[in-house]
């Protein structure tokens, strides 16, 4: 079945949006395409990492494929220091709001370059 997964996130500006991710969330890019009037970008984690992102145009892929939606998924990040995390990317002025806990589970959220919204929870151990 299913062994890697690639999520596909459509934005307004692709380049921003990789350095976003590469500078402030220290993923790597690990391609780009050029399709002539749109370039994507295909990010991880890792190398090595089974989750991948794929940048895309959002108005070129809302053009080329009219019934696509194109609006930005749900993201929830799990990371061990939760601290860390928090306090690296605020570091690095990325828009953080305040760690909370809800229901036992201790989280922040994030906002893109885009001002998408994004979670980050603690791993259970």
């Amino acid at each position: 079945m299913i062994k890697k997964s690639t999520t596909m996130i459509y934005v307004e500006n692709t380049k921003m949006a990789m350095e976003f991710w590469t500078e402030k969330l220290e993923f790597v890019l690990l391609e780009t395409s050029d399709f002539g009037d749109a370039v994507s970008y295909e990010i991880a984690p890792s190398k090595n990492s089974v989750t991948k992102f794929c940048l895309h145009d959002k108005n070129w892929v809302a053009k080329n494929n009219p019934q696509m939606n194109v609006g930005f998924p749900s993201l929830m990040f799990e990371v061990e220091n939760l601290e860390e995390t928090y306090n690296k990317l605020t570091e690095k002025g990325v828009k953080t709001n305040v760690i909370m806990e809800f229901g036992g589970l201790r989280h922040f959220t994030f906002s893109d370059n885009e001002d998408n919204y994004i979670a980050v929870k603690e791993l259970v151990k």
